[in-house]
C-alpha cells in the first residue's frame, strides 16, 4: 500500500495508511521493526504532521531513517 498523499485524501485515510502501514506483526514477528518508531513514539505521533495535512509522508520518513 502507497502512502495516499495529502490533497488526495482524508484524514481518516491517512490514519489508516498508518495503522496499516505500522502494525506490529506479532506474534509472526520477524523482527521488521513496524511497530518501533525512532525515539520511542508511536506512528501516530511520529507522523501528527502528515494525519494533519501539513507534511507528506515521505518528507517526514525520509528525515526518520536518513543516514
Amino acid at each position: 500500500m502507497i502512502a495516499p498523499k495529502i490533497e488526495f485524501s482524508t484524514r481518516e485515510e491517512r490514519i489508516a495508511f498508518i495503522h496499516y502501514r505500522f502494525s506490529c506483526k506479532a506474534p509472526a514477528c520477524g523482527g521488521c521493526g513496524s511497530c518501533n518508531m525512532p525515539n520511542g513514539k508511536s506512528a501516530i505521533e511520529t507522523f501528527a504532521d502528515y494525519i494533519d495535512g501539513k507534511t507528506e509522508f515521505v518528507t517526514i520518513a525520509s528525515k526518520l531513517w536518513k543516514r
